[in-house]
């Protein structure tokens, strides 16, 4: 804008000095405190004050300077005070020196605040701008501060857990359909992004490594692999209680416009919101999408209301869906998006020999082609059940392949084979996943291709990478809950002798205490069974 234009502000034009110049910058949303509260999700954090300090950076004479602020609007009370910044940023405060630094006029207006400022000096020197911000109650969006906690093993900095909180937030904001509602509500990080406990495993493959995660304190948890929820399952990308005293949920890294959708589906388990499947466009869908944006009534005042204080249970990837999710005729459509607790296992089991003929064309001659659904589809072919893709699956689990989605792939394939043995009776499969199971050997041998390329991305991005031993045991437990899920004789009589043997190691040993329970259920009740109970939170005895 040249010093000579006209600003519209409202039904009033405003002719800014000629000897003025405009600046226009963005709020840090991490840097934003509320007035009143402390830092947890409470009803007194609903937004009715704000502090903030801005550093404009070095500059002399007059400007227009216009942040960017989207919780204001032309209702806001604000009060702004400006001097020159000490040395050592924001933080080192402000001193009074020899310059006469003035404010003229505070203009707030939809989505900021426009200043009018002069500092009489020669030279460009520090500017710290102070802001109070008063809303009026019935506009303010209610704020949750969101303890954020990685993995030693998963990069995620400040800046990245920043945006995906900032689109938690668009995400709900928006009403761009009939069906959708405007749900005022911000989520801005409640300090620096953790590290998770040592004890915490990168990759969470059974009850005690979720329940150990979900008790490391408050907030989101972001991990390497999720691999069991309410269950163990194999392309799982987020899981949380529904109903949770505070913000308590686990995720994995995702494609970068929608890891915001994750962790606030997730945070909608929190607040006691189950799945929903009557708008493909909700926020609450059990899969991801870039249009996911849309919330009821209802679900909007849960999410403003935030967590219950009370812990339900997991939201399993087939929990409310039954019949009510038709999938797509094509199988190759239904496997191509990512369901967010996994597979729904009601869904895909609805396909037929033809739809694993189907799929097997993209596992065994396009893989590179399909790399980012490898778990879906090998899931999805184990759900069906056709002993044709046994060898196949046996082939895909033994490759020389290396990339993260392809050993997430096959760890999918291990815990799902035991499916397919279940429908099918493989002999072949059975035999491979005892093999796998009882014998870390072979499993270390499978691992030594990611942990090659694991350590070249970790020394990349700057995290620990896991060892050798820990990826193949990791292929063990994965091979021991598809003995689970097999529910076959031969694989609970290898299941008792892991948790009997002296030469176990410890996490495939805690793993089959766990998959014991599994393969009663499943011999006693059956797979179909098995997969409604884990809906109800049902345990058998």
């Amino acid at each position: 804008m040249s010093n000579n234009q006209i600003v519209d502000a409202g039904t009033m034009n405003v002719a800014i000095p000629a000897s003025s110049t405009e600046i226009r910058q963005q709020v840090r949303q991490a840097l934003v405190r509320p007035l009143f509260g402390a830092a947890q999700p409470q009803p007194e954090l609903s937004g009715t004050g704000f502090t903030y300090r801005h550093d404009w950076g070095p500059l002399h004479g007059q400007w227009i300077l216009r942040l960017d602020w989207p919780d204001l609007g032309p209702r806001s009370q604000v009060f702004v005070s400006v001097g020159e910044g000490a040395a050592g940023g924001p933080d080192a405060g402000k001193f009074v020196g020899s310059a006469r630094y003035t404010v003229h006029n505070v203009a707030p207006r939809a989505g900021g605040v426009d200043i009018w400022v002069n500092i009489e000096w020669e030279s460009d020197i520090p500017l710290y701008a102070d802001y109070l911000v008063v809303n009026p109650a019935d506009v303010s969006l209610r704020t949750v501060q969101v303890t954020v906690q990685r993995h030693s093993s998963v990069p995620l900095s400040d800046a990245d857990a920043d945006r995906i909180l900032g689109d938690m937030g668009t995400i709900l904001q928006s009403d761009d359909s009939a069906a959708d509602v405007a749900t005022p509500l911000r989520f801005v990080r409640n300090g620096p992004v953790q590290l998770l406990p040592a004890n915490i495993p990168a990759a969470i493959q059974t009850e005690a490594d979720l329940l150990a995660l979900l008790n490391a304190g408050s907030g989101v948890k972001i991990v390497d692999a999720i691999r069991w929820c309410g269950g163990p399952g194999g392309s799982i990308i987020g899981c949380a209680p529904v109903g949770s005293p505070t913000v308590n949920l686990a995720a994995v890294r995702f494609t970068e416009n929608q890891e915001g959708l994750i962790w606030v589906h997730e945070y909608g388990h929190n607040a006691g919101l189950p799945h929903r499947t009557d708008d493909l466009r909700a926020v609450m869908y059990p899969s991801v999408g870039t249009d996911h944006n849309v919330v009821n009534a209802a679900e909007s005042a849960s999410f403003l209301a935030g967590p219950l204080a009370v812990t339900g249970e997991f939201m399993a990837s087939s929990c409310e869906l039954g019949m009510a999710l038709q999938p797509p005729r094509d199988v190759r459509e239904f496997v191509s998006q990512h369901w967010i607790a996994g597979i729904p296992y009601e869904a895909a089991s609805q396909y037929g020999e033809q739809d694993a003929r189907l799929l097997l064309e993209w596992l065994v001659k396009e893989p590179e082609q399909h790399e980012e659904f490898l778990a879906e589809i090998v899931t999805t072919l184990c759900f069906i059940g056709s002993e044709l893709a046994v060898q196949p699956l046996i082939d895909f689990v033994q490759n020389g392949r290396a990339g993260r989605a392809m050993f997430r792939a096959k760890h999918a394939a291990l815990i799902h084979m035991g499916d397919l043995v279940n429908k099918s009776g493989s002999q072949a499969g059975l035999a491979f996943l005892i093999d796998l199971a009882t014998d870390t050997d072979k499993t270390r041998t499978l691992a030594i291709p990611r942990a090659t390329v694991a350590a070249a991305e970790a020394a990349v991005a700057g995290v620990s990478a896991p060892t050798l031993e820990m990826l193949g045991n990791e292929l063990a437990v994965s091979a021991t809950f598809g003995l689970a899920l097999s529910g076959k004789p031969e694989a609970e009589q290898a299941i008792q002798g892991l948790m009997a043997g002296t030469a176990t190691l410890a996490p495939v040993k805690a793993a089959a205490a766990e998959a014991a329970e599994i393969a009663r259920t499943m011999r006693a009740h059956g797979q179909k069974e098995y997969y409604r109970s884990k809906c109800a939170g049902k345990r058998y005895p």
